[in-house]
């Protein structure tokens, strides 16, 4: 009678996986009447007294029939029987030892008693003698498992178990002794902070005699979510471990997320690493292995242009489970599972494209035959304490090493470290493994888009913190002090950033509410979005202070009531706007003014607003300003002046509702009306570069013009219009763990439940300002209760400001929201800047990487042979480019023709059904820009740099508070840059006490920049991002040569400053 079931099948089943690795090592089977019998030819060796050498063949019985070793004969070819000696084995299966040959057999398995069919032919292979690395270790989810202070507290118990467990193993065989790797160097950082200093250098002794590894990273992250300064500062504890104890960090882990970021070796390699083992979850969201991964081996160089490398170590899925391989083959359980999976394990390694077939663990998809079969004979296999994230020390798989040595002499186990794993690799392999170079991107990071609005405040602080920093070290460089908190504030801030870009987002039930456990998912999205709060709260304070320092440095202007000055934090020279406070402490607010500019006394263009949310917030109005020619990395004067003394002397306002609790009445502040205007004119937008017009019937942008060439930006026949929004609802539900990891589509599209575009809009608003010209209309859509557009085209920039504005309703029902922005071009090219890098059209990636969709920093590039123009997204990072590609396995297109100047931003999602929020809700704003060269002469990459700066990091307006000095000059410049491919990151404090300049290159070859400083300095050094040194560098004056690599990342120090600017 079959088994009773009420549910008779799950999709990925764990049992189900380990009987197919059983099936794909089986080399023959024999089919009898009561019974199944597979052939495995396992891969271990042994000697008999004499010392002769014997290999395993093992048959496993499937059925209710036996089978004993008296009845197994085995003959070669020439008909001569082998002689076969039984030993133990696992439970059903029988265990016949045979001499091992030094080159494949032919042999003939009989059953003689089960008549003249049971018989079966198989080739048994030489035996490959493995050296297995076996390396403990606990993934670290910070969450899913239990909430956030639980993860860590078990964390740190870990580290107190891994110790008690070295200690109780000392005196066993070398290798099988306890070991352990620290995959997060947080939790040790944590772990110290909270232990005795004799328990922290018992642990340190451990790691220097190599029984416990730290390794580099702080926790794994969706790196592409990093700003190229934030992923190298990610690396700051393992450099200030390393140099306050004096231990070498070789070794990098980063687990579950599957892809890292092309700028990541680079990062790396400021800290010396020089080995990563990542362990790529695909989850059922992600498929390397269609998207070329199957050329992609275990062990590899992976290059970056800059000529950084690392040797990596890869698992995924179908090599079990990633991260969980060790225990899927029995190492948490007891040495039995192993005896029966791990040499099924080798043999099917060694024989097959993937160790298991489809239906394990996240993958889609059909058998893979191309990739060829795993070649070496030393195996990285990863362990952890149970089946599960954030798994317990144990001893179990060391006692396991133990016996399994005890036993065989070949495979020979041993308990080890990343860095024993990589050296042993290294020294057999060396140059034989192949080399990639390139961006290896995140699949899951669209989850990201799961939280848009979170997501916006961290991208916003990622801007702010560079911006402090350069305020900062310009207070310094125009003759005072910098602020005496940039360390601890820009730490402070970059960790806020980072745990909320680490890769875990919320619980494994992340829509449910309890107190504890997996279904914790409201704590544990309080806790994870907190630190986007606190990035946002931390940045805007570090920007505050030192504007704050730099405003004492700087003097008002002769006979202004007060001086603003527009700091440009940016490489770039440009034209722009300022916007600023106008306090009612400094100027009355009903007191007209004026507004000059201090390098020529000229009256400035600008545009008062009120303050927003008045009766609540400081007193004054805002000023948005027009600033000509400020200077790259400059700083202009801007001077107020009171025009008349008849201004009311009184800063009150007439008594009206508007004070009442709860009331703003300038909330949506502008005439209510459009003004009377001919239709065309109203939805046409010019300034000296461009000409916008708008479709008010498609709710899009229906053309872009570049004055100076002539040149249509707008793909006039493109699926979707520009800037047009996209929204579309999915045919799975939420709340169902993983549903939408374990569904795939196909090309009918059958998981797509609905797509629509808004319907026409409304002219809400049309101002010229002399500022200014803008547009804003409002739209209705599916999926919101509204959207409103503003595009604002500002006096003298070649740029076009797009803000989009949603208000999303919370639901569960699967959705994604998109604005297409297809770009005109002859055969179009894109380059996409990613953190660390650049990727795109005619650079190379490593195999595998998502094609369909990624992350981008700032910016894309859309080329043809003439000519570029850049788009920048400021607040969502997420992209798909050509097509909307539907996303779910294996990510079929499911918009066409592919266009290939189209980029479209992915606004949100809620696909997944673990991890991430399952649901949103945001009133917010999302801003674009599409910049053009303006008659500038920029290259490609300077095109990209000047309209991210616009759009990313605008002009700071800091209130000078210095006393007046009729001497100083209205306009100054920190430094100066002669190739606008590379772009200044930050100006920030030195480790030596100087000046650091971090220079990120987007040339594609190697360039030797011109670095202009206007004050003394004791002597220019090249440094990493962290400030190690690199070397002296060569000076011309006061200017400092500074080489960098192709698409490289440096930094300048500049220590002993003096005659400031």
């Amino acid at each position: 009678m079959p088994d009773k079931a009420l549910v008779a099948a799950v999709p990925w089943s764990g049992d189900d996986a380990r009987a197919g690795l059983l099936r794909y090592a089986a080399c023959a089977e024999l089919v009898l009447d009561d019974v199944l019998l597979r052939v495995v030819c396992e891969p271990l060796l042994t000697r008999d007294d004499s010392g002769r050498r014997l290999r395993s063949i093992r048959l496993d019985l499937e059925g209710l029939g036996t089978v004993t070793a008296d009845e197994v004969r085995l003959t070669a070819a020439d008909g001569t029987e082998v002689p076969l000696r039984p030993v133990e084995a696992p439970t059903g299966s029988l265990r016949l030892l045979v001499p091992a040959a030094e080159e494949e057999q032919r042999l003939r398995l009989s059953l003689p008693g089960r008549g003249a069919a049971a018989v079966v032919e198989l080739v048994t292979d030489v035996v490959r003698e493995w050296t297995i690395h076996l390396v403990h270790h606990s993934h670290l989810d910070i969450g899913y498992t239990d909430p956030q202070p639980r993860i860590q507290a078990e964390q740190r118990s870990y580290l107190d178990s891994a110790l008690d467990l070295c200690r109780a193993t000392d005196d066993w065989p070398e290798e099988s002794r306890f070991r352990w790797a620290v995959e997060s160097l947080w939790t040790f950082e944590q772990w110290a902070a909270l232990r005795p200093r004799s328990d922290v250098e018992e642990l340190l002794e451990r790691v220097r005699d190599g029984q416990v590894e730290l390794t580099a990273m702080p926790y794994n992250l969706h790196t592409d979510t990093c700003s190229t300064d934030e992923l190298h500062e990610l690396l700051r504890t393992a450099r200030e471990v390393r140099d306050r104890h004096g231990v070498d960090f070789s070794s990098a882990m980063q687990t579950d997320v599957p892809g890292t970021v092309a700028g990541f070796p680079d990062a790396l390699a400021e800290v010396g690493v020089r080995y990563l083992s990542v362990a790529n979850n695909w989850a059922g969201r992600s498929m390397p292995h269609t998207n070329g991964g199957d050329d992609l081996p275990q062990l590899f160089w992976w290059t970056t242009p800059a000529g950084n490398r690392v040797l990596v170590w890869m698992t995924d899925s179908p090599h079990g489970l990633a991260y969980l391989e060790g225990p899927f083959l029995g190492f948490s359980e007891d040495y039995e599972s192993v005896d029966r999976l791990l040499p099924a394990y080798l043999t099917s390694n060694a024989r097959n494209p993937y160790p298991f077939p489809p239906g394990v663990f996240g993958w889609h998809g059909d058998p893979v035959s191309t990739r060829e079969p795993y070649p070496w004979d030393v195996l990285h296999l990863r362990t952890q304490g149970w089946i599960g994230d954030n798994g317990p020390a144990r001893l179990a798989a060391a006692e396991i090493v133990r016996r399994w040595n005890e036993t065989w002499e070949w495979p020979r186990l041993r308990t080890s470290t990343n860095e024993e794993f990589f050296t042993d690799a290294e020294h057999r392999l060396g140059d034989r493994l192949p080399t990639f170079e390139g961006d290896w991107g995140d699949w899951w990071v669209e989850g990201v888009g799961s939280a848009a609005l979170p997501q916006a405040l961290v991208r916003g602080a990622q801007a702010r913190v560079t911006d402090a920093q350069v305020l900062s070290q310009a207070a310094r460089l125009l003759g005072g002090e910098a602020n005496d908190t940039e360390v601890d504030q820009a730490r402070d801030t970059y960790r806020s950033i980072s745990l909320f870009n680490e890769h875990t987002w919320g619980a494994s039930n992340s829509w449910l509410s309890g107190d504890e456990g997996a279904d914790s998912g409201e704590l544990q999205w309080h806790w994870k979005a907190a630190h986007a709060l606190a990035a946002q709260e931390r940045s805007e304070a570090f920007l505050e202070k030192s504007a704050a320092v730099l405003g004492a440095q700087l003097p008002t202007g002769p006979g202004a009531v007060v001086s603003v000055h527009a700091v440009n934090t940016q490489a770039v020279p440009r034209t722009s706007t300022v916007r600023f406070l106008l306090r009612e402490s400094l100027v009355p607010t009903a007191a007209p003014v004026e507004v000059r500019d201090g390098r020529s006394g000229a009256p400035l263009p600008f545009v008062e607003e009120a303050q927003h949310n008045r009766t609540h917030r400081e007193a004054g109005r805002w000023l948005r300003v027009h600033v000509p020619d400020v200077p790259a990395l400059g700083v202009v004067s801007l001077d107020v002046h009171i025009l008349g003394l008849a201004a009311a002397t009184s800063s009150s306002s007439p008594a009206t509702d508007e004070g009442l609790p709860g009331r703003d009445a300038t909330h949506d502040a502008g005439s209510p009306h459009p003004p009377e205007l001919p239709r065309s004119e109203l939805l046409t937008l010019r300034n000296e570069h461009l000409q916008v017009r708008f479709d008010e019937r498609r709710s899009c942008i229906a053309s872009i013009v570049e004055l100076a060439t002539g040149r249509e930006l707008v793909e006039p026949d493109a699926v979707v219009g520009f800037n047009a929004y996209v929204y579309d609802t999915y045919g799975t539900a939420g709340g169902y763990n993983h549903l939408s990891n374990k569904t795939s589509t196909g090309p009918q599209l059958e998981l797509l439940g609905s797509r629509s575009l808004a319907r026409p809009c409304a002219v809400l608003e049309r101002v010229d300002d002399g500022v200014e010209q803008r547009l804003v209309v409002e739209f209705a859509a599916d999926g919101v209760d509204r959207g409103q557009v503003t595009l604002r085209l500002r006096r003298g920039e070649p740029v076009l400001h797009i803000e989009n504005r949603l208000w999303k309703p919370t639901t569960m029902t699967k959705e994604s929201a998109f604005f297409a922005f297809p770009f005109a071009g002859e055969e179009p090219t894109l380059r996409y800047e990613i953190s660390g890098g650049v990727t795109g059209d005619g650079l190379a990636h490593v195999p595998g990487a998502p094609q369909h969709m990624r992350a981008v920093r700032d910016w894309v590039t859309v080329s043809d042979t003439d000519s570029s123009v850049a788009w920048v997204t400021r607040d969502a990072p997420l992209v798909h480019p050509h097509v909307i590609a539907l996303p779910y396995a294996p990510f079929p297109d499911s918009t066409s023709p592919r266009e290939p100047g189209t980029v479209y931003s992915w606004v949100h999602n809620n696909v997944w059904d673990t991890n991430f929020p399952v649901q949103q809700g945001f009133d917010a704003t999302f801003s674009y820009a599409v910049g053009v060269d303006g008659g500038r002469g920029l290259s490609r990459e300077g095109l990209a740099v000047a309209t991210a700066a616009e759009a990313v990091h605008p002009l700071v307006g800091v209130v000078a508070r210095g006393p007046a000095s009729p001497e100083a000059p209205a306009g100054r410049q920190l430094l100066t840059l002669d190739d606008d491919r590379v772009k200044v990151v930050s100006v920030c404090a030195g480790e030596r006490g100087g000046v650091q300049v971090r220079l990120q290159s987007f040339a594609d070859e190697a360039v030797q920049v011109r670095l202009g400083v206007p004050f003394a300095s004791a002597e220019a050094l090249l440094t990493t991002y962290l400030g190690d040194l690199v070397s002296a560098l060569e000076t011309d004056g006061r200017d400092v040569l500074v080489p960098l690599p192709r698409l490289g990342s440096l930094a300048v120090e500049l220590t002993g400053v003096g005659d400031r600017v």
